[in-house]
C-alpha cells in the first residue's frame, strides 16, 4: 500500500486556526480546516472525536495546540513520531 502524504506545508501562524484548535479541535474540526478537504479529513476527525470519548483525545488536542504554537503541527498524529 502506498504511503499517503498529508503535508500541507503551512508555515504561517494563523490566530484563527489556533482558535479553531482550542474551541473546535475537541470535535476534530481542525482536521477539516487544515487539510481543506472532507474526503481526506473525515477519518482523522472521526478518530480524534472517538478518542475524546475515552479522554485520550484531550491529550491529543493539547499536544496539537502546543505543536501548532511551536510551528510543528502535523495533520496526521503519527507523523510526530517519525
Amino acid at each position: 500500500m502506498a504511503k499517503t502524504d498529508y503535508s500541507n506545508e503551512k508555515e504561517e501562524f494563523s490566530p484563527l486556526f489556533l482558535l479553531c484548535l482550542i474551541f473546535l479541535g475537541w470535535l476534530g474540526i481542525d482536521k477539516f480546516v487544515y487539510i481543506k478537504s472532507f474526503k481526506l479529513g473525515w477519518k482523522f476527525a472521526l478518530v480524534k472525536l472517538l478518542y475524546n470519548l475515552i479522554f485520550v483525545g484531550v491529550l491529543w488536542n493539547i499536544f496539537d495546540i502546543i505543536q501548532y504554537c511551536r510551528h510543528k503541527y502535523q495533520f496526521d498524529f503519527r507523523e510526530y513520531f517519525r
